[in-house]
């Protein structure tokens, strides 16, 4: 986003301000940074959230701000603005009823219902896609119920690297996590990437079949396709990781931080 914010102020005079919807109380560890930092650069606490120094980019520093109007909007502010407030024409005409109903209706703001990632992995159960898929007109999403499986498949030891052994840093100490699971194996990303491409050709499908082609979705244009294949023909591997590791579902004699090495019990049983 910094290299992206870059390029922006090439072109632009005077400063960038970016507008985010971070609220108080959505976690702790985000009520604490909010805590630490709500008085810099001349703020004062009640205001909202601003800060000029965001982010430490060489090419962006000091023109750059950030700003929460919404800090302190209890949930209840939140879901009267998407179901009131927001859909009227002197706000902007947004069509932001159906959050509110997909997340709970007139009963969103007692579950305290909160958006997020479509097929997040963390999330125990995705309940506003659910409601979605049942709902006149967003029938033609239901593909995208595949994305949690995919994601949770991609986290799996089979999926992923792992480091061999004693792993060495720069001055000479030994890392931390030396046996640490890395990035996928190639053939898990092309896997996934030819998943999450049918389920965007599917979910555009059925979006045109239904009379709504504008109701599609992109979850991977064709450049960023193009790019993923490309770089996964040439190897590439985030640094320090070079696809010569082996598998993370391989059974190896555990290595600890120290060096110390566990070998394998009944190593004769690990080819079987």
């Amino acid at each position: 986003m910094s290299a992206a914010m870059e390029i922006v102020l090439r072109d632009l005079p005077g400063t960038l301000l970016t507008i985010t919807s971070v609220r108080e109380g959505e976690s702790a560890v985000r009520d604490g940074r909010i805590r630490m930092s709500c008085s810099k650069d001349g703020a004062e606490c009640g205001q909202g959230w601003y800060q000029q120094v965001l982010p430490n980019s060489p090419g962006i520093r000091g023109r750059i701000a950030t700003l929460a109007p919404i800090l302190h909007w209890g949930v209840c502010t939140v879901w009267d603005w998407l179901r009131i407030f927001a859909p009227q024409h002197e706000f902007g005409s947004w069509p932001t009823q159906i959050l509110a109903d997909a997340y709970g209706g007139d009963n969103a703001t007692e579950v305290n219902a909160r958006t997020g990632c479509t097929g997040c992995p963390l999330a125990a159960v995705d309940g506003a896609l659910a409601v979605i898929v049942e709902t006149d007109g967003w029938r033609h999403l239901w593909p995208l119920l595949w994305l949690k499986p995919i994601y949770r498949w991609m986290r799996l030891p089979a999926q992923r690297l792992r480091k061999l052994g004693v792993e060495r840093l720069k001055d000479g100490s030994i890392a931390k996590n030396p046996q640490r699971m890395g990035p996928l194996t190639l053939e898990a990303r092309l896997q996934a990437l030819d998943w999450i491409l049918n389920i965007q050709r599917t979910v555009c499908e059925g979006a045109c079949a239904a009379g709504y082609p504008e109701r599609g979705i992109d979850l991977i244009n064709a450049e960023e396709e193009t790019l993923i294949r490309q770089l996964i023909a040439d190897r590439t591997f985030p640094q320090k990781w070079d696809g010569g590791e082996p598998s993370a579902a391989a059974w190896l004699d555990s290595v600890y931080s120290d060096g110390s090495v566990q070998p394998i019990l009944f190593r004769d049983l690990v080819g079987s």
